[in-house]
C-alpha cells in the first residue's frame, strides 16, 4: 500500500483516529511506500502544529526522528521524486483537467498519485478528501473506505 502524508502523520502524533492507522500499518505484510516528499511536509505538519500549540517542539521533534528511522530502517521506503515522477503527475494533472468534471488537484497530490501508480501499489491509505479525489479517478483502492 501507499501511504500519503495525511496518515502516516497519525502514526506519529496522535490523533482521534491514530488507533486505525497504527493497526493498518503494523498488519502491513510488506513495508509500506511514500513519496520523498512526505518527509518535507511531515516536517512542515509538525511545525504548524508546534506552532499551533497541538504539540510540543519536543514532540515535533521525537515524532521527526522517529519518522527519519522508519524510513532509514526499510519500515517505510521513500519513492524518489524525478524525471519520469514528474512526467506521471503531469499525466494525472491532465487526466484531472480534462475530465468532464475536472478535478482540482495540488501539485503534491499529483505526485503522491503518481508515486502509487508507479509501484502499481494495491491502494492508497489517506485521509485527505482531495486526495481521496484525484486517486479514485486514477481507479486506486482507498483506505479508510
Amino acid at each position: 500500500m501507499y501511504w500519503d502524508t495525511s496518515a502516516l502523520l497519525k502514526i506519529y502524533v496522535p490523533e482521534s483516529d491514530s488507533e486505525y492507522f497504527l493497526e493498518l500499518i503494523g498488519n502491513a505484510a510488506r513495508p509500506v511506500f511514500t513519496s520523498a516528499i512526505a518527509g518535507v511536509e511531515v516536517c512542515c505538519a509538525l511545525n504548524r502544529k508546534q506552532q499551533a500549540g497541538d504539540i510540543r517542539r519536543t514532540d515535533a521533534a521525537h515524532a521527526m526522528d522517529r519518522f527519519a528511522r522508519d524510513c532509514a530502517e526499510g519500515r517505510i521506503n521513500q519513492l524518489a521524486c524525478g524525471g519520469e515522477m514528474t512526467i506521471r503527475a503531469r499525466e494525472i494533472v491532465e487526466l484531472a483537467r480534462t475530465r468532464r468534471r475536472p478535478v482540482m488537484i495540488r501539485s503534491l497530490d499529483a505526485i503522491h498519485v503518481a508515486s502509487a501508480l508507479s509501484i502499481r501499489a494495491a491502494g492508497i491509505v489517506t485521509t485527505d478528501l482531495r486526495m481521496r479525489e484525484v486517486a479514485r479517478m486514477a481507479n486506486l483502492k482507498i483506505l479508510p473506505a
